[in-house]
């Protein structure tokens, strides 16, 4: 059975187990959450697992062929500079140089590292082992596939255009070509300037003697240091994801959800409150211009996906559907949309059982973002050329392990306010 149709199958006992309710207790569908009874409350809660799981698959799955065609593309290195294969940390000796140095602490070879490495702040990791966290941050983070990134090798200073070039009406004159009305002079003008300032962050990692040995083996990257590098690299990318999402851009990267960023927005009193208008509102609230492009998203927490879903239209149909055999209907296919728009779930995003908007736990405070959507091309990230280390064997001598730092420079901007909208919390 495939997705589609598992999603399907789900959705159908869905619509009927939801039907049951609303015919057994007169309550609208949405009050299950509040008022049902633990074993419905568990019963929906599991489907709607099941659909999550069933979207999520389809998604990781695009995700993936897409990451295995940029890995055998030969442009991957330029798009990820900090890999480049022109880079010292690519080449044997220095692949070798820095195992030698993780395995034995040998100084001369930290000092050879230290360098060889393009980078003062410390050592550049190898660029294979570099590859595979870069990848694994792609995987883990909605805000990095949604908006763009930028590799860059300082601190910047970006002008961006706050008015457009005048464009004008002028005549002709059919008896004497070339006269006529004059044309309106005029310039674009840049009035906005964005700092791109990095905010650094440290991945510890302790490992064991008796570990080291046994990943790194005869020389390169081992499994057991791919496995590293994983986990380095999931952990880098939920903080900077959180980053991206709540950053409050003094000191840290801004976020899309800082609350008073984005002007264009849509209250509502609650996330169980959410309405189809709601949605549609926030839509709207972003200029046409920005709704034709190819990263014009959704970015939503999980809790309003699960609101959304239940919504109906005054006829019962649910509005949120995984296909297009209803009316009025806000999403089509897998991966789904909403609004004929597609969306990534966040799982940094306030709502209303969790501490991470400004109120307390449980309780939204005025102006909490609960959803996003505009065109995310707009939203860029900015990283500090290569991801560099050090390698600290004497913190942890006494018990037979080496530490190793891992530290990453990374910067988020809205470049465009204008080509988001919000929906908030009333």
């Amino acid at each position: 059975m495939s997705d589609l149709e598992k999603l399907q199958n789900i959705t159908h006992h869905y619509r009927q187990s939801l039907a049951a309710y609303e015919a057994r207790t007169g309550h609208k569908p949405q009050s299950v959450d509040t008022v049902g009874s633990g074993e419905e409350k568990e019963k929906f809660a599991r489907m709607d697992a099941d659909m999550t799981a069933v979207e999520l698959r389809a998604q990781n799955a695009a995700l993936e062929a897409r990451l295995s065609k940029i890995e055998k593309t030969p442009k991957f290195s330029a798009r990820v500079p900090g890999a480049c294969a022109d880079r010292i940390e690519s080449s044997d000796d220095y692949t070798n140089r820095y195992m030698s140095a993780l395995l034995s602490g040998d100084q001369r070879e930290l000092r050879a590292v230290t360098a060889l490495a393009t980078d003062s702040a410390g050592a550049g990791i190898p660029t294979d082992m570099e590859r595979r966290i870069v990848e694994r941050m792609y995987q883990m983070s909605p805000m990095r596939q949604l908006g763009v990134v930028n590799q860059v090798d300082s601190k910047r200073s970006i002008t961006v255009e706050s008015g457009l070039p005048t464009t004008s009406k002028t005549t002709e004159s059919i008896a004497d070509p070339g006269t006529g009305t004059a044309a309106t002079l005029s310039f674009p003008t840049f009035g906005t300037q964005i700092t791109v300032a990095y905010t650094k962050y440290v991945t510890p990692v302790k490992m064991s003697q008796e570990f080291l040995e046994d990943a790194i083996g005869s020389g390169g990257i081992g499994s057991g240091m791919d496995y590293v590098a994983r986990k380095c690299a999931q952990s880098m990318a939920l903080k900077h994801d959180e980053q991206f999402t709540m950053g409050d851009g003094s000191g840290d990267p801004q976020g899309i959800a800082l609350k008073s960023l984005i002007t264009q927005k849509i209250t509502s009193a609650s996330v169980a409150a959410i309405t189809a208008d709601n949605i549609i509102d926030t839509y709207h609230s972003v200029p046409v211009a920005y709704r034709t492009s190819p990263k014009f998203s959704w970015l939503l927490s999980d809790a309003v996906l699960k609101t959304v879903r239940k919504l109906k239209t005054s006829n019962g149909d649910f509005i949120f559907s995984p296909n297009n055999t209803g009316a009025g209907q806000m999403t089509v296919g897998l991966p789904a949309t909403i609004y004929g728009v597609p969306y990534a779930l966040s799982q940094w995003l306030p709502n209303d059982t969790n501490a991470l908007g400004s109120g307390t736990l449980g309780v939204l405070a005025s102006n909490d973002v609960l959803a996003a959507i505009g065109d995310f091309s707009y939203f860029e990230i900015f990283d500090r050329t290569g991801i560099t280390s050090l390698i600290d064997p004497y913190s942890a001598a006494l018990n037979g392990q080496t530490t190793l730092y891992m530290y990453s420079r990374t910067d988020s901007r809205v470049m465009q306010k204008e080509a988001f909208a919000t929906l908030v919390t009333a």
